[in-house]
């Protein structure tokens, strides 16, 4: 793995993360579906952000996560000229993530938190209940329009016709 270049080794943590995600995702789908206790805790209308959470982590986990890294793999290989920018692809992957992590968890909490409130019958506290949970998923959720930006436009500067930057140059 020493060997690799910087933009190598994020190819790989994005399928990686992939990879992480697909599992955690499929388990959670098997589970949600095939214990009836959960099931049945999830018709509560206030706990379906825990089926959002699941969604969002397997679409914007297992999915992106594959897309990114292949995109990053076949782009520079395809134009003849490395990515215009490692930093980005480094900064990409981290804010994506913990945009990722922030939106799941916020559903998942606001989600638990809501269904509990409705079987047990005060379903008057809800939204109180989950309004900063909501907040998290918002500031995760423009994180992950932030990281998703970032690789369309390091993407389009590889890409962009032009001399691109130079061979083995880094970039900004």
């Amino acid at each position: 793995m020493d060997s690799l270049t910087t933009v190598e080794r994020y190819i790989l943590r994005f399928f990686y993360a992939c990879i992480a995600y697909a599992l955690i995702g499929f388990s959670w789908g098997a589970i949600q579906s095939g214990i009836p206790v959960i099931r049945h805790f999830l018709e509560a209308p206030p706990a379906r952000f825990i089926i959002l959470a699941h969604g969002h982590i397997n679409l914007l986990g297992w999915v992106e996560m594959a897309i990114f890294g292949a995109t990053y793999y076949i782009i520079p290989r395809i134009l003849r000229r490395p990515i215009a920018s490692e930093r980005l692809v480094k900064v990409h992957f981290w804010t994506h993530n913990l945009g990722l992590v922030m939106m799941v968890g916020g559903f998942f909490v606001a989600g638990y938190t809501g269904g509990h409130l409705f079987w047990e019958g005060a379903a008057d506290q809800i939204s109180a209940a989950r309004a900063p949970w909501m907040g998290v998923v918002g500031t995760g959720g423009l994180l992950v329009l932030l990281a998703n930006a970032l690789f369309g436009y390091n993407v389009y500067r590889t890409a962009r016709p032009g001399p691109g930057p130079a061979a083995g140059v880094a970039g900004p």
